[in-house]
């Protein structure tokens, strides 16, 4: 958003973190440099990139921005909704990545920045209220306008929804860790790709062989394990829905502001958060900074001043927006399930 900030720092060897910052100042996002964000992944953070590899970057970041722009018309969102910094804004990512002199870290939104437009689906079960908003006309229709060329006629925005509620079914990771797994199987339940049960489910989940949750569930999934790390993220968790013939998607950045559009286009999110909404504690581990409070659960409405979950420790709830906020904007991991 206009006035944020996006802080990448790598003065630790090895590692960078990306850190979102509104206008007031407060951090609206954090999260580690991964592998895959690299314009170059055969060089470390932290080190300058140029040429044919910053150029190509670049370009993929201007025709994503370019697509998403041309094909979905969104409402603004405040700056405190925007989460995590490693898919930030494309203009931050596509001006800086074509300096020469720019370095690894500040590819991150690069490789991750389309979007594709879905077609807005309703559910019985949904309860919404709408309220209509006048358009307003795009930067390219005021270029275009000032050359002289013919203007394209705007078509009117969609309502705005201002509240909706999916009614996701509650599914219990009772002692386990399958915070993940137990938000990802509501959504599933809800879209009607599985009837399995938890312990049937779990059964399909991907491993990863050297406890790297963003290659799988890193850890003992059946009981807690102290000093060890035990979870996902999102990528294996949209792999694990594809299995059920789900097309969920990685919206990792897109903010709150992401999760209402799916929500209001009958999809509920599962969405990377705090245990409890306390406060984030962090350690440093062989594949990236985890949050070592973390945890997961599915957001399936909202309303002004509120987010509707269905957390597979405490149930279905309402929840503050400040309070939803500033424990998803840890991370601002989250996967639509579609």
């Amino acid at each position: 958003m206009t006035g944020a900030t996006l802080t990448l720092d790598w003065s630790q060897a090895g590692t960078a973190t990306a850190t979102m910052t509104a206008p007031d100042g407060t951090v609206t996002g954090q999260s580690a440099i991964q592998q895959q964000d690299k314009v170059d992944p055969a060089k470390s953070v932290g080190t300058t990139v140029s040429g044919s590899k910053v150029t190509q970057a670049a370009g993929q970041t201007a025709s994503s921005a370019t697509n998403e722009q041309s094909s979905t018309t969104t409402p603004s969102e405040p700056a405190s909704s925007v989460a995590s910094s490693s898919q930030a804004t494309n203009s931050d990512t596509s001006s800086s990545s074509k300096e020469s002199g720019s370095t690894n870290a500040n590819s991150s939104s690069s490789a991750n920045t389309s979007f594709s437009a879905v077609t807005p689906s309703s559910s019985s079960s949904s309860q919404e209220s709408s309220s209509s908003k006048p358009s307003t006309p795009s930067s390219s229709s005021a270029a275009s306008s000032s050359t002289d060329q013919p203007s394209t006629p705007s078509t009117p925005s969609e309502p705005v929804v201002t509240q909706k509620v999916l009614g996701v079914p509650f599914v219990s990771q009772g002692n386990t860790m399958l915070c993940e797994g137990s938000s990802l199987l509501e959504g599933l339940l809800y879209k009607g790709y599985t009837t399995q049960n938890l312990s049937q489910f779990v059964q399909s989940m991907p491993l990863s062989a050297d406890n790297n949750p963003y290659d799988g569930y890193s850890g003992e999934w059946r009981h807690n394990v102290d000093g060890t790390y035990q979870g996902m993220m999102a990528t294996p968790v949209v792999q694990w829905a594809a299995k059920y013939g789900s097309k969920a998607v990685n919206i990792s950045g897109q903010g709150t502001a992401g999760i209402k559009r799916e929500i209001t286009k009958g999809n509920s999110v599962v969405a990377w958060i705090t245990y409890d909404y306390e406060a984030p504690e962090f350690k440093q581990m062989s594949w990236g900074r985890a949050v070592w409070n973390g945890h997961v659960i599915n957001v399936d409405g909202f309303k002004d001043g509120a987010y509707h979950v269905v957390d597979p420790v405490f149930g279905a709830r309402w929840i503050n927006a400040g309070t939803f906020e500033n424990a998803f904007n840890v991370t601002g991991m989250a996967v639509a399930v579609r």
